[in-house]
């Protein structure tokens, strides 16, 4: 896909216990995650609004973003969904950037790889898609594509990028950074 897609932004591992999963990682010396407890919003799910509560965390190996997510709660969310496929978790979705989803979407499916919207999360106030999740059609328990805009999250993924070059193993895991 990265022929049609370019670059991934990052691959996201999403499990049912956060704490577990990031001491694993750790302890393989990948460091420091940044982690934003209790992240969410209302988002529509496979077409209807639903409340969406996670934790999230992100750590760089070299230029490797991974992103790990676990639900706070049982929820109709492509996480959830994911997890009751997939109980002790596993990779849950490739991300990409997109200025333009529907162009997007359409390219894909003029390459005979259609998708399908599983998860749109907006801005809650001007609506605007922030980021979708979808998953090829077709296709059982899928690997999802994400698409975020290029340009919303760079000063933060940098900040994180930079922290890691320079990880000296102390304090692997901590708070999010604020974007600047």
């Amino acid at each position: 896909m990265s022929r049609l897609l370019g670059k991934p932004v990052h691959q996201c591992f999403v499990y049912p216990d956060f704490d577990a999963a990031l001491e694993r990682f750790a302890a393989a010396g990948i460091g420091p995650f940044f982690v934003l407890p209790e992240a969410g919003g209302m988002s529509l799910y496979r077409g209807e609004e639903h409340y969406l509560s996670i934790n999230v965390a992100f750590v760089y190996t070299g230029d490797t973003c991974f992103e790990i997510i676990a639900p706070t709660c049982e929820q109709q969310s492509a996480y959830g969904e994911f997890l009751r496929r997939n109980p002790t978790g596993r990779l849950n979705h490739i991300a990409y950037y997109s200025n333009d989803y529907d162009k997007t979407l359409a390219m894909l499916a003029a390459e005979g790889r259609p998708f399908t919207i599983v998860q749109d999360l907006r801005d809650p106030r001007s609506g605007q898609q922030i980021e979708i999740y979808c998953e090829p059609d077709g296709v059982d328990n899928p690997v999802l594509y994400q698409f975020l805009r290029p340009g919303l999250f760079d000063s933060w993924f940098d900040a994180m990028r930079d922290a890691a070059a320079s990880w000296d193993g102390t304090d692997p895991i901590r708070p999010f950074i604020p974007a600047a």
